[in-house]
Parts: structure tokens; C-alpha cells; sequence
């Protein structure tokens, strides 16, 4: 998983790239579309989780019945959330994009390239749905795999829409949108006929099968607090972006820059996040709380070792890797302190992903829900309010707010998921 999410990430540093090259307004619109488009990962995943946790408990339950009516029912909810996420998205995306302070020419390339990934938002569902039935079958490969021929063919369409040539005109920054939705496409397509091929789902039986609303309420209540968890760091990002714009653009342009450079170095982070929800919803289906416990605690030792050399070197290369993305001297010095004071919060971002996630694959969603609202939100405005409009602090200032945040809360989610596990392998003891 952490390779395949390396290969993704990567595709998103050709994206930003690419968009550099274009105008510093460019990079900046990218950034400001993130946390808009990032709505459409988190309600996909967040579905996608919640169901890879049903599924791999029924897996470690020997439930066969269970399992194949999840995996056909999943797909069918996809598809209404992808609908449903098409029009909503391409309605208030323009004032969103308003509220955070982009005009003329800044407003029009957000617009642009945030437009095409809503049209196309079925296939990101596809892909995701697809996903999640590989992964409760503790399948990691086959989505890797994918990842790495998207990243691929990133390389090959993003200068081709971007500039045109071959017959195809030049599309601009919406040309970068536009062959991010043809890679997921692609990428859909071909994870679901894995799916259809080894039997997981029967594809005569999907489409005859009538929505039921009984089993569409399990997956929600598993995947909506993991989707309102994924979509509050689209939410946070709206909140930070908003104060950040008291700075500047060239502040925005960094911070997109930054948090570009910070996902490579959490790759390990996602990747075990990833894994601990399939692990320990079988082994919790199964009732082997023993397992559990190894699970999370191998999790917590590898991740911790991954990150402290993933920080190192982005706290070394914080400048080359910045001027990666552009170069503009303003934003290649803004982006480069920033991304040194975040390396020393990598760790907390490690210990979220992992504990969340076996909150996730417990069936105890609702603490990432609580959670995310608390640190991404209610936090954030009221701290970044008072550090912005009270207490004048310069842009320092801002970025050990945003430190102190995280770690608060960080140590809050340690100390009580390790509560519940502590409870679960008494009582199974017992």
C-alpha cells in the first residue's frame, strides 16, 4: 500500500509540476481546489473503509452470505453518491471558491480544474468501492499496481492536455483535471473486472439486486464518520486557507506546496492505515484479540521508525524539494520553513492514521468523527482566530499554532485508543 500511495503521490507532485510551470496563480489554484476536490476522496474512501471493515469482519466470521450482499450493495451506493456529489460539487464549488478569497484570473483556474474531477467523480467511487472489496480480502497489490500505471500515465497526459499536440489542443490547467479523470477511468475499470473475475461479486446478480436501504445503513454508519473524518482534512484545509489568506498568496501557494511535500513523507502512515483496518477486522470478526494486539503494536513500531527518517529528510531538503514545485523565490522560501516545522509533527500524523484506523476495523468509527471535528475544525477556528485577528502573530506564529493543535490531539487519541484495546483483550481473556 505505502508504494502504491507513493506512486499517487507522486502523481500529484507531476500535477503540481506542471501547474508551477504555468504561473505561481497556477500553483496557487491547485492548492486552493485540494480541499474541494479532496470532498470527493473523502466521501469515496470514507464508503470504501467502512465497507472493507463489514467485509473483513464477515471474512473473519465465516459469513459468506453477508459478505458477497455488502460487496453488491456497496457499489450500487457509490453510484448515488457519485451523482449526488456531481451536482452538489459543480453548484457551490464557484462560491466556495469565493468565500476563501480567489478572484479573476486566481478564481478562474480553480474553477477550471476542479470542475472536470466533479464531472468525474463516478469513477473515482468505482475505483474506491472496488478497492475496498480487494482490500477486506486482504488483497493491497492489485490497487498498488494501479497506482503506480496511473503515476505512469500522469507523466505522458498531464504536458500532452496541458499544452496539446498530436491532434489534441491545449487545454490548460484544465487539461491536468481532466487526465486525472481519464487515469481513474481507467483505473476503475479494470479494478472492478478484478473484482467481477475473482468471483467477489457476481455481476448478474448486481444488477439485478434492488437497493436495500437496511444494508446501505450499516455501511453509512461505518462510513460516513470515516468519510466526515477524511473530508474535515478538506475542511481544515478550507479553515487554514482562510486565515492563510490574511499572508498572502504566495503563503497559499506554499502551504499547497508543503502539504505536497508532507504526504510523501506520511506514505507509511497511509499505507499502514490502510492495512490495520483489513488485519484487525478479520482477526476482530474471528474473535483473536490476541492478534489485534500484535497487529496495532507492529503498526506503531514500523510506523514510528518510517517516519523518523522520512522527517529527517524532509527537514534537510526542505528548500530543493520545494523549488521542485516552483520558482518563485518567495514561495520556495515560505515553503521551505514551513515544511521544516511540520517535520517535527510527522510522528502525530502516524499515530492518527494507525489508531483511527483500528478504530475503524473495531466497529467504533464514531471517535475519527468526534476527532476530526474537534482538530480540524473547532480548534483551528478558534485558535487560528485568535492568533490571526487577536494576538497579530506573523506567519511563525501561525505554523506552531497549527503544531500545537495536532499534538494535543494526537495524545488525546493514543491514550484512548489504547483504552479500548486494553478493555477488549481483558475481556476476551476473561
Amino acid at each position: 500500500m505505502s508504494i502504491g500511495f507513493l506512486f499517487n503521490t507522486m502523481y500529484n507532485v507531476v500535477d503540481s509540476f506542471y501547474a508551477g510551470r504555468v504561473s505561481t496563480s497556477a500553483l496557487a489554484a491547485l492548492a486552493l481546489s485540494f480541499p474541494v476536490f479532496f470532498i470527493i476522496i473523502a466521501i469515496a474512501e470514507g464508503i470504501a473503509r467502512g465497507s472493507s471493515a463489514l467485509i473483513a469482519n464477515a471474512i473473519g466470521a465465516k459469513d459468506e452470505e453477508k459478505e458477497k450482499r455488502l460487496s453488491r450493495q456497496v457499489f450500487s451506493l457509490g453510484l448515488i453518491c457519485a451523482l449526488s456529489l456531481t451536482a452538489i460539487g459543480l453548484t457551490v464549488a464557484p462560491t466556495l471558491f469565493r468565500i476563501l478569497g480567489a478572484e479573476g484570473e486566481y478564481f478562474n483556474l480553480a474553477l477550471g480544474y476542479v470542475s472536470p474531477l466533479f464531472i468525474g467523480a463516478v469513477f473515482f467511487l468505482i475505483s474506491s468501492m472496488s478497492n475496498a472489496i480487494l482490500l477486506a480480502h486482504g488483497d493491497s497489490k492489485t490497487f498498488g499496481k494501479v497506482l503506480i500505471a496511473g503515476f505512469l500515465l500522469n507523466l505522458i497526459l498531464d504536458p500532452w492536455f496541458l499544452y496539446g499536440g498530436f491532434g489534441l489542443p491545449a487545454m490548460g490547467v484544465p487539461g491536468i483535471a481532466w487526465a486525472t479523470v481519464l487515469i481513474q477511468a481507467l483505473g476503475g475499470s479494470f479494478l472492478f473486472s478484478v473484482v467481477v473475475r475473482r468471483g467477489y461479486v457476481d455481476l448478474g446478480a448486481l444488477f439485478k439486486q434492488r437497493p436495500k436501504p437496511k444494508i446501505y445503513g450499516e455501511i453509512l454508519r461505518q462510513g460516513i464518520p470515516t468519510s466526515f473524518n477524511m473530508m474535515s482534512i478538506a475542511l481544515g484545509f478550507f479553515v487554514t486557507t482562510y486565515f492563510l489568506k490574511f499572508y498572502g498568496e504566495v503563503s497559499v501557494a506554499a502551504f499547497g506546496v508543503g502539504t505536497r511535500i508532507e504526504q510523501i513523507a506520511l506514505l507509511p502512515a497511509i499505507g499502514l492505515g490502510a492495512a490495520i483496518v483489513s488485519i484487525v477486522g478479520q482477526n476482530n470478526g474471528a474473535g483473536r484479540m490476541d492478534r489485534v494486539g500484535d497487529c496495532v503494536k507492529l503498526c506503531v513500531k514500523y510506523g514510528l521508525i518510517l517516519i523518523l527518517g522520512s522527517s529527517v529528510l524532509i527537514f534537510v531538503f526542505a528548500t530543493p524539494l520545494v523549488r521542485l514545485f516552483t520558482s518563485d523565490e518567495k514561495v520556495i522560501e515560505v515553503g521551505a520553513n514551513y515544511t521544516r516545522i511540520m517535520a517535527f509533527i510527522q510522528w502525530a500524523y502516524v499515530m492518527g492514521f494507525i489508531f483511527i484506523g483500528f478504530l475503524q476495523a473495531i466497529k467504533r468509527p464514531m471517535y475519527g468523527f468526534f476527532e476530526a471535528v474537534i482538530r480540524k475544525i473547532i480548534l483551528p477556528i478558534g485558535i487560528f482566530y485568535l492568533a490571526v485577528k487577536i494576538w497579530d502573530v506573523d506567519l511563525n506564529g501561525f505554523y506552531y499554532s497549527m503544531v500545537a493543535i495536532n499534538v494535543i490531539m494526537t495524545v488525546v487519541t493514543i491514550i484512548y485508543a489504547q483504552m479500548v484495546l486494553r478493555k477488549m483483550t481483558h475481556c476476551s481473556s476473561s
